[in-house]
């Protein structure tokens, strides 16, 4: 069954291919499950994938958020995917987004039925705290947290509207250059500025390029980064599975340091470093990144 029905009753994608030992993959923010399929292909034959869409992405876009936090509201989803595919013995492997919800998970229920976790590019803890200064954005947390919780607050004026293309001119504009100093931190790419100040110039071309562009949504997210208690440090301390943390050595987003730091708390850690990469090792990197994965998924 494609489409498997969660406790809100909304339906979520699932798609699944090979055969095989079970394997569940939580995407990053932006991700469809189709973005999984190059790096899976070889290993079709001996694992099967579980590749689900999260609520607001692909073919999972009619869905909405329905709670405050966005990391609690997929966690839930996550769990009622794993009860109604009977989900058991399995590995699991989350990205950024999908890291921190395996991660939430961990904290609030335990990875029960979990065999092996791979964890992909994403700190152990969100915001930086007195002991810890390896959260989202590193040392510019404070300044681009400022910036996002002032384009909450723009959202917010238009509150009656529905997707980004429907700002007025002067408020879009506004609103893209939060969006493309954003851009550029998660990326590390500065060409993304004038690109993303484009296409909040055209709003026709917002849905075909933009993973987000409802304003609930976005609202959503701004809210989930930049305020909630997502610090899974200790939590990690009781997770005695074998954990594989892929770290991209030059991610913009999360220092190398802090995704290392997992193996500080986590007692069956493994650290994969990716030399080449940012946030996205698989692209950065994909001929280690299907090695690493094939070491991973076969222990």
């Amino acid at each position: 069954m494609p489409f498997i029905r969660v406790r809100d009753g909304q339906s979520l994608y699932v798609r699944i291919v090979g055969r095989g030992q079970p394997v569940l993959m939580l995407p990053g923010l932006g991700m469809h499950s189709a973005h999984w399929l190059p790096f899976i292909l070889p290993y079709l034959g001996r694992f099967r994938f579980y590749l689900p869409d999260f609520r607001g992405h692909g073919k999972s876009a009619g869905v909405r958020l329905n709670q405050t936090d966005v990391f609690h509201n997929h966690m839930e989803d996550v769990q009622d995917l794993i009860a109604g595919l009977h989900l058991h013995d399995f590995l699991l492997a989350g990205i950024s987004l999908g890291g921190s919800t395996a991660l939430h998970l961990n904290r609030e229920a335990g990875l029960h039925g979990v065999r092996r976790y791979l964890h992909i590019d994403q700190s152990p803890c969100v915001a930086n705290r007195s002991d810890w200064s390896h959260g989202l954005f590193g040392l510019r947390q404070d300044e681009l947290f400022g910036q996002m919780h002032r384009l909450g607050d723009l959202l917010d004026e238009h509150a009656g509207l529905t997707h980004l293309g429907e700002l007025p001119p002067v408020a879009r504009r506004e609103a893209a250059a939060t969006l493309a100093e954003v851009a550029v931190a998660m990326s590390g790419k500065p060409l993304l500025k004038p690109l993303v100040r484009q296409l909040l110039a055209s709003p026709g071309q917002l849905s075909k390029r933009l993973p987000l562009t409802r304003l609930d949504d976005c609202r959503a997210y701004l809210r989930a980064y930049t305020v909630g208690s997502h610090d899974y440090r200790q939590a990690l301390r009781q997770c005695a599975l074998p954990v594989t943390v892929m770290v991209g050595m030059k991610s913009p987003l999360y220092a190398p340091a802090g995704q290392m730091a997992i193996a500080d708390y986590a007692p069956n850690a493994r650290i994969v470093r990716f030399h080449k990469s940012g946030h996205a090792p698989m692209v950065d990197e994909p001929l280690k990144f299907i090695r690493e994965l094939g070491r991973f998924l076969h222990g």
